[in-house]
């Protein structure tokens, strides 16, 4: 019989769940506790044998977690079973949005587990139902491919062998959300599975065999030769690079040898499609004014004819708008009772796999000097992990200072960076401001805030936003913070770099936040 034993030999950065008992007989089912009661299983999210995947609920940590049981029934060798955990371990050394962050590899009495961050958002066949746009499509399978590349280089695959391995993630990432590496997986096998996913979007049809619990995702319609139907005779909207890169990734022999060599044509595609909506409408020269129509008419009833048709054509233009803006509300408003943990649903805009449309807003202009701006929005932006409160951003620019949104309580005395790199609230202002100042209410010692600006709402790191102030320590209650802002920005970053306590606690509350525009 298996005797436990850990595979990590360095210290863990948060509390470990305890190894299962030898004869601990566990039941897989929602509402069970695992691990001496650490995760509590909510939702079963299918799985390839010998695999089960989980999203479960971290008592310790108070956030869900996603839980892949390696051969549960204990009916695998053991030579098997650690062959798996080990492989599973060095995936966990790479760190890309295309891969869910492994926070533990366990080996238990009757098997293993994998315990990884959730991928807030939809799995594959939940966003293939919505039918997203093949271009944003391409763009969303851009991470899972640069993880595979940077797994490939250091001699492990991802194993993506079962649709129900990978979810997209709000911020539009397709991420390899079930961390477990097979024995068998290989490179040529991952770049598969790659474009099988990306089939998959692409026209909502599964185009590899399907073993294990059913994903949902129908079976891909075959050609003559036994190959998955192109997508883009399906759907001749389908840009053709995308279709092609697709099809041959999914085909042994397609020609597709390498994670780099998808990746490069997926970016390929969607620089294509990008240069393409960048066009200019060709003008037609008008003919002369004595030329006879072609179909020898008069040129004036030429002239009706075609706007008349152009009238037509801006009103079903104008009616197909808003069907998909109904089609999108309805979409959100399912989306966000499915996933009760997003904090506010599935975003259309943030999961980016719609086209965009052909109008968009702009800035009517900047900031009055010297005023104070009021944000019109606040998320929290938490990069390394799930968001703080994310229910509660609102109540740190509500103008009340009875209410204050909180960070999460850490066990660490010095959360930032040891578990995370830290935690923010990203303010969204009402126009482009050159900021002068911003004021922060907080209620704990030893805090120190940075402030950053970002040229999008929803930044995937930190790296993508820009340093305004170097961090600065707060005291409990009033603080100013002057900021020597050269251009104005839309997003401000309020981004806790280092976490003090309130009474005792590793934790802050922020009560108020106002920005004031530079005089």
């Amino acid at each position: 019989m298996r005797s436990p034993s850990r595979l990590q030999s360095t210290p863990p950065r948060e509390p470990r769940p305890e190894p299962a008992r030898r004869h601990e007989v566990v039941h897989l089912v929602p509402g069970a506790r695992i691990a001496d009661g650490r995760y509590r299983l909510l939702v079963f999210h299918g799985g390839a044998p010998p695999l089960q995947f989980w999203q479960a609920l971290d008592t310790a940590l108070n956030r869900q977690v996603a839980l892949t049981f390696v051969d549960p029934d204990g009916a695998l060798p053991e030579d098997q079973l650690h062959a798996i955990l080990s492989r599973t371990m060095r995936l966990s050394r790479i760190s890309r949005p295309g891969i869910a962050r492994v926070l533990d590899v366990v080996h238990t009495g009757t098997g293993g587990l994998v315990v990884a961050e959730w991928v807030r958002g939809g799995s594959l066949q939940e966003v293939a139902d919505t039918s997203p746009s093949p271009v944003g499509a391409a763009r969303a399978m851009q991470s899972l491919a640069a993880a595979a590349e940077a797994a490939h280089q250091v001699g492990v695959a991802l194993s993506v062998d079962h649709p129900s391995r990978v979810r997209v993630s709000i911020t539009g990432d397709v991420v390899l959300a079930f961390p477990a590496t097979m024995p068998d997986a290989t490179p040529e096998a991952d770049i598969r599975g790659i474009g099988a996913a990306l089939y998959a979007l692409l026209v909502n049809r599964w185009p590899l065999p399907e073993a294990g619990v059913r994903s949902g995702l129908a079976p891909a319609d075959r050609n003559s030769l036994g190959h998955p139907v192109e997508p883009s005779l399906i759907d001749p909207e389908i840009p053709f690079q995308i279709s092609a890169a697709a099809v041959h990734a999914v085909q042994e022999g397609g020609g597709i040898r390498s994670a780099s060599t998808l990746l490069n044509l997926l970016q390929q595609a969607t620089a294509v499609a990008d240069r393409t909506d960048l066009l200019s409408p060709v003008k037609e020269s008008p003919p002369p004014p004595d030329a006879p129509s072609p179909f020898g008419l008069p040129s004036t009833v030429t002239d009706e004819v075609a706007a008349r048709h152009r009238r037509i054509l801006i009103g079903g233009i104008g009616a197909a708008v808003a069907v998909i803006a109904v089609v999108l509300l309805l979409l959100a408003s399912v989306l966000s009772r499915i996933f009760g943990d997003v904090g506010g649903g599935l975003d259309k805009d943030r999961l980016g796999l719609n086209a965009p449309t052909s109008a968009t807003t702009s800035a009517t202009g900047s900031a009055v000097a010297g005023s104070t701006v009021k944000p019109v929005k606040a998320t929290v932006f938490s990069p390394g992990g799930d968001p703080d409160s994310p229910g509660q951003a609102g109540l740190a620019i509500d103008g009340n200072p009875a209410t204050a949104w909180s960070t999460d309580t850490y066990h660490d005395a010095v959360p930032f960076p040891s578990f995370k790199s830290g935690v923010g609230l990203l303010l969204q202002l009402p126009t482009p401001t050159v900021v002068g100042n911003v004021t922060i209410d907080i209620s704990s010692t030893g805090t120190k805030v940075q402030l950053r600006s970002s040229p999008t709402p929803t930044p995937a790191k930190l790296e993508d936003t820009a340093v305004l102030t170097p961090p600065t320590p707060l005291q409990p209650g009033h603080n100013s913070i002057p900021v020597k802002a050269a251009s104005p920005t839309s997003n401000l970053l309020v981004w806790i770099s280092t976490l003090g306590t309130t009474a005792g606690k590793s934790r802050a509350d922020i009560s108020e936040i106002t920005v004031q525009a530079a005089p």
